[in-house]
């Protein structure tokens, strides 16, 4: 054993090592680019400043992925429970599934309610008593992906508000049939565009890019967390360490 090793060890057994409890956030593109803050207000690194001292919000979005490919890939990342104890966990998905078919990422609606039924049921997930929150896919603003589309060779639209407000009311049911927290994302964008039934979508689907879509996003995912289980509020979390004040010099 070297000598920096065995350093190592006794400063960890000295100071008796802390580990953070996690907050993972999981789902497709809209998860993953959920840090860029080229536009401003960005849902991850608002996690990460409400948690920052109490808990670890760890980014585990895959862009392009639906909830048959998420799924497959949750026991990869998710930690066991001697590593590391997830409290919460995000789950966001639909947007792709609710791809028009033949497209290649199409998950048909029964199938895309049973895989979040699956995710929620997991055993990596059930055994460390994780609390979830589904967030039900936002609507598509069918103005900007109709030229989108085009540019691409694809007629007609590859996805429909009115299609993907199917995945939206999945999700919701498979929330409250199976108690979990859902922050209800589609609602929250309709009621901020000013949506009328049948018209297209005055919104986008680009909350890592668009600051106000982003705040929509971080106030809903707040208030289920609150409605559900406001011991893991931000506010409730104990700090790790203590102030400079009483902190000690090494």
């Amino acid at each position: 054993m070297t000598t920096e090793m065995s350093l190592a060890q006794g400063y960890v057994q000295a100071k008796s090592y802390i580990p953070y409890d996690q907050i993972l956030l999981f789902g497709d593109s809209i998860t993953q680019f959920s840090a860029y803050q080229g536009r401003g207000f960005a849902f991850s690194p608002q996690m990460q400043d409400d948690y920052v001292r109490k808990l670890d919000v760890l980014n585990r979005g895959f862009s392009g992925y639906t909830s048959s490919q998420g799924l497959n890939v949750l026991p990869q990342f998710f930690p066991p429970s001697h590593v590391a104890k997830v409290r919460m966990m995000t789950v966001f998905f639909g947007a792709n599934d609710a791809v028009l078919p033949p497209g290649d990422q199409y998950v048909p609606v029964d199938k895309y309610a049973e895989n979040l039924r699956a995710i929620i049921q997991h055993p990596v997930v059930r055994y460390g008593g994780t609390k979830m929150v589904l967030l039900t896919p936002p609507p598509v603003n069918e103005y900007q992906l109709t030229a989108f589309d085009l540019s691409k060779g694809v007629t007609p639209l590859s996805r429909t508000a009115n299609n993907t407000k199917l995945y939206a009311d999945a999700c919701r049911e498979v929330g409250k049939s199976l108690h979990v927290a859902i922050a209800d994302i589609w609602s929250a964008f309709m009621k901020e565009a000013g949506w009328v039934e049948g018209q297209p979508i005055a919104g986008s689907r680009g909350i890592p890019e668009n600051p106000r879509l982003a705040s929509l996003l971080i106030d809903g995912q707040s208030k289920s967390i609150m409605n559900f289980s406001n011991k893991e509020a931000p506010e409730k979390q104990p700090v790790h360490f203590p102030p400079y004040q009483f902190a000690e010099d090494a």
